[in-house]
């Protein structure tokens, strides 16, 4: 299962996290239109999922 979660980082910049569920590994994803992780996160929004606020 993959898990997203907003992210704002101390300058204000908005990326969104990727956790794999089983796996230690967090990808932070810039919100770039050319990055293909940043499609993946697109289409699974457009899917009707909706990510973890921001903490």
């Amino acid at each position: 299962m993959i898990n997203y979660q907003l992210y704002v980082s101390f300058d204000g910049s908005q990326s969104v996290t990727k956790t794999v569920t089983g796996s230690n590994h967090v990808l932070s994803i810039p919100f770039d239109p050319d990055n293909t992780d940043y499609q993946e996160y697109l289409e699974w929004v457009a899917e009707g999922n909706t990510p973890d606020p921001a903490e």
